[in-house]
């Protein structure tokens, strides 16, 4: 798989498209969330009673322990940048015909779909490393010098972040395999991701149900619960292994539908 990544490395080092979008979010993220902290610290500092409100309802989300599920939340906000990255990738390979040309090359279907998955693994690799180390180094900057707070706990939201980070990659893969252009696949993520899963999680949670929690996105976002939600407000009872094992089995599903289809498309189209 290491030499199909650097295949798919010579494509894309000369794209600007790639290194705008990638660009972004690896900027935009640390940038704002550092920002973002750094003001609700100078808020909460006030002592009036204002900032002694927004402390007994939400904490302290920018020190440690609880870093780690803000960094891991305020990631998941930017990594929609990286799933229509992504499809752009997929699709402008169908659109310019060059996974025909790598099949002619040489290349079996099932190398094409794997070099792909290897594009997304790094993906997944470094958003997750860069939410560890701007959670890391903001949560050292405020967490209070006489804070006795473990800074490595809660590092599971790390971990939830790149499953729900592999879970986005995967949903974009198929939306880019079955549209194959750049435009719709691209609309149809995005109404999916920040549509159709609220409403269909809301429609199924508004009478107290559960099986919201189940969908397929909901599955890994609910693992990271917005940090700014009271917990009063919080109706979730599904354990966060339960959500896990979906998740996974989500991943399990999407990736053989992918492999199954692509298998069995015409290169022609």
């Amino acid at each position: 798989m290491i030499k199909l990544l650097q295949i798919e490395w010579l494509k894309v080092k000369t794209y600007r498209t790639f290194w705008v979008l990638f660009g972004s979010f690896v900027l935009l993220f640390p940038i704002t969330f550092y920002f973002v902290a750094s003001k609700y610290m100078e808020t909460v500092s006030q002592k009036n009673q204002e900032s002694n409100m927004i402390n007994s309802v939400l904490g302290a989300p920018f020190v440690f322990p609880k870093i780690w599920h803000s960094a891991s939340w305020f990631g998941g906000l930017f990594f929609i940048i990286l799933g229509m990255l992504f499809i752009l990738l997929v699709t402008n390979e169908v659109q310019y015909r060059t996974h025909r040309q790598n099949i002619i090359d040489g290349w079996s279907r099932t190398d094409f779909i794997l070099a792909k998955f290897s594009v997304m693994i790094t993906f997944i690799l470094i958003a997750t490393v860069l939410v560890f180390i701007s959670g890391l180094v903001v949560g050292l900057i405020l967490t209070p010098e006489n804070s006795s707070s473990d800074i490595f706990e809660g590092l599971n939201y790390i971990g939830y972040f790149a499953v729900m980070a592999a879970l986005y990659l995967v949903v974009a893969f198929l939306v880019a395999i079955l549209i194959k252009r750049t435009g719709l696949s691209i609309i149809i993520y995005f109404t999916v991701v920040c549509i159709v899963d609220n409403l269909l999680w809301v429609a199924l949670t508004f009478r107290g149900s559960q099986a919201g929690y189940y969908l397929p996105l909901e599955a890994a976002d609910s693992l990271i619960p917005n940090p700014f939600k009271p917990r009063m407000m919080e109706q979730r009872t599904v354990t966060d292994m339960s959500l896990l094992l979906t998740a996974l089995a989500y991943l399990a599903l999407f990736g053989y539908i992918i492999l199954a289809s692509f298998r069995r498309t015409d290169l022609k189209t």
